[in-house]
């Protein structure tokens, strides 16, 4: 009997040693391979082994948190899945998150670059490829309300966690165990040149792999499981070579880390994802699927190793009562830090408009924050949240203010003479209220333009501004569709514009903007009334002196700011037109006097272009457009129909003198058909109707009108667009109908966008 009973004694124990054994997981850094752990994750609670304690690196803290948070592996996988995370990945924004009033007056920039005052060089050079607001924002949303449980302890998470960041000033891995979940997470995911480091207690940090990659040892120190199962997609840099540059600066930024386990009761995990790479975030699905099978193939010897299992039921009851914890955010109040005291209540304004008891909901600040976001004086920011009560929370932002100075080169580069370059230059200072002083020019023997001005942030709640500027326009069109390099032959139509305007622009709503504007200056063109002309001809000139008043609304969500695939565009303006004509006649004039005139007339324009079809890689847009105009014909043919309404739905179009395309009364309707592949190659064929009302005819040098809907004609064009990280390289074959003076057909390749400042009264 008393050996029966120490035999029972003896089995108790050691039932209740296997039924005590504690399990920790460690997860490696790796970029988008780091999603294997995903995938570990799935298959060890289908198999209901428990997890109580997490540790993890860089994209491990990442996936680490999110469970210890209370997240379940289906709901990380569905997280990390969904386009949203595509887009934070990227650094980009979703579409309604958009907001137009910070969208740049569209221009031919192809590349910029930001300038630091004090320091041209040093301080401007780009610190990180990624802009992680968003990204910042969303982890937040997910995992940073963590101060209302236990005073923010990491051990009073679902599990207890811990994960790792580097301080590149003293050499050092930082270990985090409490405070804000999400900014210890973000630090240890700062991945150099990549992600912008935050400060943290004065402390610049970086991605925790630099100097431990795999912290093992910090699980043992800190929790002393009785196993570990470590999750590894990493490894040591090779040593240096001679001739690799990119070898030496890795060996040089990180420290070789230990990938072993620092105790014999564990197992590592080492999912294959080689042909994954650290960016390759298009690839986490591959990830999770390798993590899974990886997991899999070890299970027995997790299972043998581990005798303790937890049922779904257990954990989704215990999921569920710590979800139960956390708080919904409602923020009551906000404080700005990086930022003048001036600078931290015109931010706060926009931020925090509503009547002093409202508060804000998570979907309400996440709209004015990317709004915030965007305007063009902000860098970056990053958001933490300190609890007021029970269930409202104070919102702290750390702004970096972006470089004051912008410069920015582009144009169009055309086998065609065609040829522009563009140069920009803009200066943002904010004191009391946001003012951005800015400057382009357009230069080319076919365009050339000055363009100066600057927007002045009105201090209201509403994002609006003022906007003065200065235009000088000219376009020399010529007789050529020769290729780059032959002659072409002399001008025949030369139009130069000036012009002052001074414009209010308010956002009706996140997509769309209206603007009024009263605009003052001087056209003048510069013509033949033929063909037939010599050089010691001289040319007709008409002048025009003329002041408008107008408003223009418009609602824009292209994918891009030219050979769109995807998105609308809708557009309405009207203007008043009051003016002197003056036309000097040339040699080749059938009148021999100068002649003046008043004139007045109205006129209204819209357009709208819809891709109402995607289907796979296929896109189906419309493209329509409307113009009526009360305005009077001008001396002669020439000037008239230089004055009139160009329709000019294909950017080519812009670049030649089309007779046929141009009325005071019109419509066109096109059809646009993009074959899309990877985001990055289009195949793209469009055809266009244009029907004038009526046609401006000539009876000999004398203008008048043709009869109702008697002529139209067609454009149409075919291209293979690359859009590449500079701009949409493209060849191109035109076709425009019933042209007399230009070639109908004309090809060429180029680089480039076909934009140019914006005219006064077109």
């Amino acid at each position: 009997m008393f050996k029966r009973i120490i035999l029972y004694i003896i089995l108790m124990c050691c039932t209740t040693l296997g039924l005590s054994q504690r399990v920790g997981i460690v997860f490696s850094g790796g970029g988008a391979t780091g999603f294997a752990h995903v995938g570990v994750l799935k298959a060890l609670e289908e198999n209901n082994i428990p997890i109580d304690f997490i540790t993890g690196t860089s994209a491990g803290a990442l996936i680490g948190a999110l469970y210890a948070y209370g997240y379940s592996p289906y709901e990380i996988e569905q997280l990390v899945l969904n386009e949203k995370f595509q887009l934070m990945s990227s650094g980009k924004l979703e579409e309604k998150d958009r907001y137009s009033i910070h969208n740049q007056d569209l221009d031919a920039e192809l590349m910029s670059i930001r300038l630091a005052k004090d320091s041209i060089l040093q301080k401007s050079l780009p610190t990180n490829l990624l802009n992680p607001t968003f990204l910042d924002l969303e982890i937040l949303r997910s995992i940073g309300n963590n101060l209302n449980i236990g005073q923010g302890s990491f051990d009073s998470l679902f599990v207890p966690f811990r994960c790792i960041a580097s301080n590149i000033a003293t050499k050092e891995s930082i270990l985090f165990k409490e405070g804000n979940l999400n900014q210890a997470v973000r630090a240890s995911m700062t991945y150099p040149f990549f992600i912008s480091p935050i400060e943290i207690d004065g402390k610049l940090l970086f991605d925790g792999g630099l100097y431990n990659n795999f912290p093992a040892q910090d699980m043992y120190m800190e929790f002393d499981p009785d196993f570990i199962i470590g999750s590894n997609v990493s490894y040591n840099e090779a040593p240096p070579q001679a001739d690799d540059l990119m070898s030496q600066i890795k060996n040089m930024f990180s420290t070789h880390s230990d990938y072993g386990l620092p105790c014999d009761a564990g197992i590592i995990i080492e999912p294959d994802a080689g042909d994954i790479g650290t960016f390759d975030f298009d690839d986490i699905q591959q990830a999770i699927e390798i993590g899974y099978q990886a997991t899999i193939e070890k299970m027995d010897s997790i299972k043998a190793a581990i005798s303790l299992r937890v049922s779904p039921e257990e954990l989704r009851k215990s999921r569920h009562n710590f979800r139960n914890k956390t708080k919904k955010i409602l923020v009551e109040d906000i404080e700005i830090n990086g930022l003048s005291v001036n600078q931290a209540k015109y931010l706060k304004r926009k931020l925090l408009n509503k009547r002093k008891e409202d508060f804000l909901s998570y979907d309400e600040l996440k709209k004015r924050y990317l709004r915030l976001y965007q305007s063009e004086f902000v860098l970056s920011m990053f958001p933490t949240l300190l609890p007021i009560t029970d269930s409202t929370q104070k919102l702290f932002i750390d702004i970096r203010k972006d470089k004051p100075l912008r410069a920015a080169f582009g144009g169009h580069y055309s086998s065609r003479p065609v040829n522009t370059g563009f140069v920009s230059l803009s200066y943002s200072d904010f004191k009391v209220t946001p003012i951005t002083l800015f400057a382009n020019s357009y230069f080319g023997k076919f365009y050339g333009s000055v363009k100066a001005g600057l927007k002045f942030y009105l201090p209201s709640k509403t994002t609006s501004y003022i906007e003065p500027s200065f235009v000088m326009n000219r376009w020399d069109y010529f007789k050529s569709f020769t290729s780059f390099f032959q002659e072409s032959t002399p001008p025949y139509l030369l139009q130069n514009e000036m012009f002052w305007s001074i414009r209010y622009v308010v956002p009706p709503s996140s997509k769309s903007k209206f603007s009024f504007d009263f605009t003052n200056g001087t056209n003048r063109d510069t013509y033949y009334q033929s063909d037939n002309f010599k050089q010691i001809d001289t040319a007709d000139q008409t002048s025009f002196l003329y002041y408008s008043p107008g408003f223009e609304f418009s609602i824009d969500n292209l994918n891009r700011k030219q050979f769109a695939s995807a998105g609308t565009q809708f557009l309405l303006k009207a203007r008043f037109i009051h003016g002197i004509e003056t036309t000097i006649p040339g040699s080749t004039s059938s009148i021999d006097e100068t002649v003046k005139s008043f004139k007045n007339w109205f006129y209204i324009k819209s357009t709208y272009k819809n891709y109402f079809i995607e289907k796979g890689p296929f896109r189906l847009g419309v493209d329509l457009e409307a113009v009526y105009s009360s305005q009077p014909f001008f001396q002669n043919y020439t000037a008239s129909i230089l004055s009139s309404n160009a329709y000019q739905p294909i950017v080519d179009a812009k670049t030649g003198f089309y007779n046929d395309f141009r009325a005071n009364k019109y419509f066109g309707a096109g059809l646009i058909n993009v074959i899309t592949i990877k985001d990055k190659f289009d195949i793209r064929s469009e055809i266009h109707i244009f029907q004038p009302i009526q046609r401006i005819l000539s009876d000999n040098g004398v203008p008048y009108e043709g009869d109702y809907f008697i002529n139209r004609f067609g454009m149409a064009s075919a291209s293979l667009i690359y859009h590449s990280f500079i701009g949409p390289v493209r060849a191109t074959v035109n076709y425009f109908d019933s042209q007399s003076q230009l070639k109908p057909l004309s090809f060429q390749v180029s680089l480039g966008y076909v934009i140019f400042n914006n005219r006064a009264l077109k």
